[in-house]
């Protein structure tokens, strides 16, 4: 039976005012996708950041009208990762366990990658609508009075998937896409850091090889290092440059491979990322991507940051290290839309961490 006959498709599509598309698995399963179609760069942030279709809507160089983004986060049903509403989002999931799980689904699903990250949350800002979400313990740190419904697994911490209000939606309607902010943290695909520097494809070509993602001439610095070996304190604030001055701790050490990183928490949270001297001499189209796809915060060290995505940035800037994004049930002003968090590597696993899957046909 044709998607457009379906039962469940047209009831979905029609109760959100054609927002939600449900798709298909290998298995027969449905997966609950929000489309988001696409927009052009000097659109959202200006002309001055780039123009033209934002990476998110293309392919190795082919423009796609539209994106799919799961609209909950996500849980295992025979070894594929399924966005259905009301569940318990899946954690202690590795980095490519959560790959996998996607990519089981079948052609065109992934796990959502950083460029879609990027062009949803440069969309809320755009249109003042960054969501809130679970991040105090099954309620918002910044409504109290904003809750979810207690996960049977986690009930003093975790929510079921879309069980908060619409403003923990990213477009603040039924139809948006649920719990970005909050809850668990995300893993998201076509991003790395090694010893520090960028890897990340220059549009939003999911089945590339990660073996070939282009390295960037970018490194994530710190403003202090190395590390006393202890992991007593966090090294510094993180710099975006052309360079590294400072590791947060010793490289070379293995003692010392999951201690020590540089970090900005707080108000100025991810938008407080240095820029250094060295980053303001790359050419333009590097710059503007690491804009586009929500890295950097602005253009150059003596702007302001015109990207004012919430929440805070964790890097160390030595090993591998894959990004997780949103923020968790208990990071307060921390969470966002911006929260970024590049300390983990991809063997790493916990409670608070899951992820979403995204698809492009």
């Amino acid at each position: 039976m044709g998607l457009n006959k379906d039962t469940l498709f047209n009831a979905v599509l029609a109760a959100t005012g054609g927002k939600v598309y449900v798709k298909y698995n290998v298995n027969g399963d449905p997966l609950y996708m929000v489309r988001i179609p696409k927009f052009n760069i000097e659109d959202i942030i200006g002309a001055s950041w780039g123009s033209g279709v934002h990476p998110a809507f293309i392919v190795d160089g082919v423009v796609k009208n539209e994106i799919f983004i799961g609209a909950y986060q996500a849980i295992i049903e025979k070894g594929c990762a399924i966005s259905i509403p009301g569940q318990s989002p899946k954690v202690s999931i590795t980095f490519d366990q959560a790959m996998s799980a996607c990519v089981a689904n079948g052609p065109g699903f992934h796990l959502m990658t950083n460029w879609e990250w990027a062009a949803i949350a440069l969309w809320c800002v755009k249109n003042s609508s960054q969501p809130r979400g679970n991040t105090n313990y099954l309620k918002s740190h910044a409504a109290a009075w904003e809750t979810g419904t207690p996960a049977p697994d986690n009930p003093t911490a975790k929510t079921l998937g879309g069980s908060g209000p619409v403003s923990w939606r990213h477009d603040n309607s039924i139809a948006g896409i649920s719990d970005l902010v909050g809850n668990v943290w995300e893993w998201v695909g076509g991003l790395k850091l090694n010893r520090g520097r960028i890897y990340m494809p220059h549009d939003n070509n999911y089945p590339l090889a990660e073996a070939s993602w282009p390295a960037q001439d970018v490194y994530f610095d710190a403003s202090a290092g190395p590390g006393d070996g202890t992991g007593a304190a966090a090294n510094g604030t993180p710099i975006l440059s052309n360079t590294i001055s400072k590791f947060s701790e010793n490289p070379d050490t293995a003692a010392g491979l999951d201690l020590d990183y540089t970090h900005i928490s707080g108000a100025a949270g991810w938008q407080g990322i240095g820029l250094s001297t060295g980053y303001n001499g790359l050419i333009a189209a590097t710059r503007q991507r690491m804009a586009q796809a929500l890295i950097a915060p602005a253009l150059l060290s003596t702007d302001t940051a015109k990207i004012t995505a919430n929440g805070a940035i964790w890097a160390r800037n030595y090993g591998e290290r894959l990004p997780l994004r949103g923020g968790d049930w208990g990071g307060g002003a921390s969470a966002g839309l911006g929260a970024l968090y590049l300390r983990s590597r991809r063997s790493a696993s916990a409670s608070g961490v899951g992820f979403r899957p995204a698809f492009i046909s």
